[in-house]
Parts: C-alpha cells; sequence; structure tokens
C-alpha cells in the first residue's frame, strides 16, 4: 500500500468538464483498485498548466523548488526539507495535464521522481513509468498537452485582439478611472469613466491636476494614502462587492499608471519580444487601427493637452536639478553660491545653515563663500520679494499645444516599420497574406502623405492673470515647499556673497541685468523678472488714476 498525494488544477473555476469534484473521484477510484491510500490533496484554482508543479501554490508545497534546477547539495537539502514530499510516494492527477501542459516540467519531475523513489500516475490515463515504453508514452502525451496549450493560447490571443480592435472589454484587471459597463448597443462588456460609486475618474484627474501644478509624485503618493483612497486593487475589489486589502500607493506604480496611454482611452499591450542575442523581453506598444494610428476604446480622462503637460512635468521631475521635492526647503534652487551652484539647508550646531553644495558634489568646498544662517536668508527674500512686488498680480503660463502632426507621422512611420519587421519575420508568407500585407503597407503610406500635407502651428505659452496677488497668495501658503514652489514660479533667484554687498543705491533704483531687477541686501544679491514690475507700475497706476 502507497501513500498517493492527489494533484487538482483548474484554468478557470468555472470549467464544469474538469471540476474538482471529478478529479477527486477519479483520483481516489484509482487509489482504491490499487490498494493505496489518499493522504492529501494539492488544489489549484485558477492556475495555469504553463506554471511548473513546483512552482505552483498548493502543489509548490509537496515538491521541493530546486526541481529541474542546477543547484548545490545544501540547496537540494534545504528545499527537500521545507517541502512536505517525504508524506507521499505517488503523485496522482486525474490526466497528465492536470500535473503540467509542459514537456520540460514533465521531463524534469520523471526525472527528479526515478532518482528519489516517487511515482507520477495519471488516473485516467494508466501511465507504467517503472518501464522505458511508459516514460515515452507519458512524454509523447505531454507533448500534445503542451500542444493544446499553445493553441488555447493563439486562440485567446486572437480573441483578445478582435474584442480591442471593436471596442470591447476583454476583461481582466479595470485600468485606474475606469469602469467596466454592459455594452447596451452591442454585446460584451465596454469600459466607461468611473464617475459613480469609487469615483476613481475623479482621482486620476485630482492626480494629473497636482502633478502639473507642480507637486512632485511621492507628494501625491502621500496625500493618497493620508486620504486613504483606494488603490486600483482596492478599487477593483469594490466594485466586484469584495473587502479591500488597504493596499498602500507606491511611487513607481503611480508613474507606471501617469506615463500609460490608458489615461487617454487608448490600448496598450504587453508582449514578450526575442533580442538578438537570444534574450527575451518584455515590452509595451500601443495598439493600432487599421489606418496605423493609436487604436481608442474608451472616452479620454483627461485632454490631450493635459497629457502633454503631465509629461513634459514628469520628464521635469525626473531632472536632478528641478527641485521638485516634498520636503524641499523654501530656498531650493532659488539661493545660489557665487560660484554657481546651489545651497542646501543643513544642520549645524545651533541654527539651520545654507551652504554651498560643492562639498557634496566633489567633497571640497568652493572657497568662495561661507555659510548663511537659513532664518536670515529666508526672511530676507521673502521680505525684499513681497515689499518689491507683494502687489504685483500673479500671471500663470499655460501651454497651449500647437498643431503639429509630427507625433502622428512617427507613428504612422513606426507601424509601417513594425509591418517590415513582420514580413522579414516571415508573417503575411501566404498569397492572402501578401496581399494583406500590401494593403495595409499602402494605407498607410498614404496616411503618412496626409498627414505631411497639413499645415503646422508652433506650440505657444499664453499668460493668464489670476486676480490675486503675491502678497495674498503668500499668506495662504501653509508649507515650505509652496513657498518654494512660488519663488521659483516667480523667477526669483537669490546670489549669496561672501561679504556684505554696497548698499549706497536704493532699494528701487538698482540697475537691470537681462530683463531683471537686481536688489543688494547685505550679502544677498536678489534678482527679481522685470515682467512683474510692470504689473506692479500697471496695479499702482490703475488705483491712483
Amino acid at each position: 500500500m502507497a501513500r498517493v498525494l492527489g494533484v487538482l488544477r483548474l484554468s478557470r473555476a468555472s470549467d464544469e468538464s474538469t471540476s474538482i469534484v471529478r478529479q477527486k473521484a477519479a483520483i481516489e477510484r484509482w487509489a482504491e483498485s490499487k490498494g493505496h491510500v489518499v493522504i492529501g490533496w494539492a488544489e489549484d484554482v485558477d492556475v495555469s498548466g504553463a506554471i511548473a508543479p513546483w512552482e505552483r501554490p498548493e502543489l509548490g508545497q509537496w515538491l521541493p523548488s530546486t526541481i529541474g534546477k542546477e543547484v548545490s547539495d545544501v540547496e537540494r537539502r534545504l528545499a527537500w526539507e521545507a517541502s512536505r514530499v517525504t508524506e507521499w510516494d505517488i503523485l496522482c492527477g486525474w490526466k497528465l495535464d492536470r500535473i503540467s501542459r509542459r514537456v520540460l516540467h514533465i521531463a524534469h519531475l520523471v526525472e527528479w521522481a526515478s532518482t528519489c523513489n516517487k511515482e507520477i500516475s495519471a488516473a485516467e490515463e494508466g501511465f507504467d513509468l517503472s518501464s522505458p515504453m511508459g516514460k515515452i508514452l507519458f512524454q509523447l502525451i505531454a507533448a500534445f498537452a503542451e500542444g493544446e496549450l499553445e493553441a488555447i493560447k493563439m486562440r485567446a490571443k486572437s480573441s483578445y485582439v478582435h474584442l480591442m480592435k471593436s471596442g470591447r472589454w476583454r476583461g481582466g484587471f479595470v485600468p485606474y478611472g475606469y469602469r467596466a459597463e454592459k455594452d447596451t448597443e452591442g454585446e460584451g462588456w465596454k469600459l466607461v469613466p468611473d464617475e459613480y460609486g469609487t469615483e476613481t475618474a475623479s482621482v486620476v484627474r485630482e492626480i494629473v491636476r497636482r502633478t502639473i501644478d507642480g507637486e512632485a509624485t511621492n507628494a501625491v503618493c502621500r496625500w493618497l494614502n493620508e486620504e486613504k483612497i483606494p488603490t486600483p486593487l482596492d478599487a477593483q475589489r469594490i466594485r466586484s462587492g469584495k473587502e479591500p486589502k488597504n493596499s498602500t500607493w507606491r511611487v513607481g506604480n503611480l508613474l507606471k499608471m501617469l506615463r500609460s496611454h490608458t489615461l487617454l482611452g487608448r490600448v496598450e499591450m504587453t508582449e514578450e519580444v526575442t533580442l538578438s542575442d537570444g534574450r527575451k523581453e518584455k515590452r509595451t506598444r500601443l495598439v493600432r487601427d487599421a489606418e496605423g494610428l493609436p487604436l481608442r476604446r474608451a472616452e479620454p480622462l483627461i485632454s490631450e493637452q493635459e497629457w502633454e503637460q503631465l509629461q513634459a512635468k514628469l520628464d521635469e521631475n525626473r531632472r536632478p536639478e528641478s527641485g521638485n521635492r516634498y520636503d524641499r526647503s523654501p530656498l531650493l534652487r532659488v539661493a545660489f553660491c557665487m560660484c554657481g551652484k546651489a545651497m542646501y539647508r543643513n544642520n549645524g550646531r545651533t541654527w539651520m545653515y545654507y551652504r554651498c553644495s560643492s562639498r557634496n558634489i566633489s567633497g571640497a568646498e568652493c572657497g568662495q563663500n561661507e555659510a548663511i544662517r537659513a532664518d536670515v536668508l529666508e526672511n530676507t527674500v521673502r521680505d525684499a520679494f513681497l515689499q518689491a512686488v507683494g502687489h504685483a498680480e500673479i500671471v500663470r503660463r499655460v501651454f497651449r499645444p500647437g498643431v503639429d502632426h509630427t507625433q502622428d507621422i512617427a507613428e504612422v512611420t513606426r507601424a509601417l516599420a513594425e509591418l517590415r519587421e513582420d514580413r522579414e519575420a516571415g508573417l503575411y508568407s501566404t498569397e492572402a497574406g501578401k496581399k494583406e500585407y500590401r494593403e495595409a503597407y499602402l494605407r498607410l503610406e498614404a496616411k503618412r502623405e496626409t498627414l505631411a500635407a497639413l499645415p503646422v502651428l508652433p506650440d505657444r505659452w499664453e499668460e493668464t492673470p489670476t486676480g490675486e496677488t503675491y502678497r495674498e497668495r503668500w499668506e495662504r501658503l501653509t508649507s515650505a515647499a509652496e513657498r518654494n514652489k512660488e519663488l521659483r514660479e516667480a523667477g526669483v533667484r537669490a546670489i549669496v556673497h561672501k561679504e556684505e554687498l554696497p548698499k549706497e543705491l536704493p532699494l528701487m533704483e538698482v540697475g537691470e541685468t537681462e530683463g531683471t531687477v537686481r536688489h543688494t541686501l547685505g550679502r544677498v544679491e536678489l534678482f527679481l523678472p522685470r515682467n512683474i514690475y510692470d504689473r506692479v507700475r500697471g496695479f499702482a497706476a490703475e488705483h491712483i488714476a
């Protein structure tokens, strides 16, 4: 009498033809007919047959994790001791594909079993692995199982592409900001902005607004967590009627979401490609329509203009000199040393000080300056800024994208290149395929010529008055990061000198340099943009009149 471990697996819980109950009954009948006893079950539901048996959630607990791997004797022993392999003698599945659909996995498992006095069996396929013919038959059937798996994948991929190109939702994880709804005008499901219930569409727009306004991604992430806003995973669980896991927003995942074209309602597809050196790599690309342009399957969450501004801000935040940090000091990227390097706030024995960053960069002082107390420098810059331009109305620069089809032309050119790559790789080799290739190529070339002939207007910036003065705005600011952002957007720049500067000229009468007004304040040389003063004069003239 041998101890039998029953192996149960379903790729989908709704697959009635190979239900868990049916599999169990078959294995129990087989064990009873052989005089064996079933000591346990390894039940894996919603698990693909492509996953190695020793990597599956349940079956993996009964097998060493080192099967099929070149490891040391110590690692092999530790893996053996960590598993429940000593509790069974025969591993039995209803059919071979319940154990695995991969020939390589089967081969590794059989080889391991033969060296460890274990047996592998299939209840309804009657294998005798003690004989060479049994092993050959076992691997032949495994090969058919793997072929069936590949056929399933091809059918799934074909269905996936068809559903996307018809604008329907294929199922799976819903992009954040959307929800899946039954299509009332046709079959299947479609994606629509999530405007009620979890209301993730409004969350996306607020995230985008904060980012464009200058908040760092980690600051936005902190806000999301402090407000306990459900993450994409939890939002989907809530919509499905499940309890949320109270997961945490993370910067990396947030950046990935903000870089995704799904914000524009477009479709992205992740594929595994084989590189020239044989390595495999996953790449994400846009799905294109028959004209070679990005396929749109849902209403966009943000406008094209907001998308361009968002990507530009994310690119800017990647640069070290952007100064866009959540915990930044009030004068980060505002105060500079005489040598040209930025000054950073550091702890001293009794005070905070601003020091030249040359020491942090090269390990040595620049020799052209000395530290200055943080409160002295910050108060000097604040008082001079508000005294000089506090009554000026704040004007925000708004980016207005022009009419430029360069990106569309690039998309079409890329689609043409992909078509050529597919043709060179052996696709479109049949007569029908060749015809399809020629028609698609001609359509794309015609599209590119049409786009190239359209007029082009450059991008531009427009100045929009806010109706609020700098002093009014300053009184509403509560954090150092907000004050720093206001100073940088106003174009304020402070140069700290080693010694005090002469004060013989009045504050407002000092000369101009490259569109700026210069003030001397002790060791500080302050530069403010000339256009702010123009607004101050306009304000004064209006009130005097």
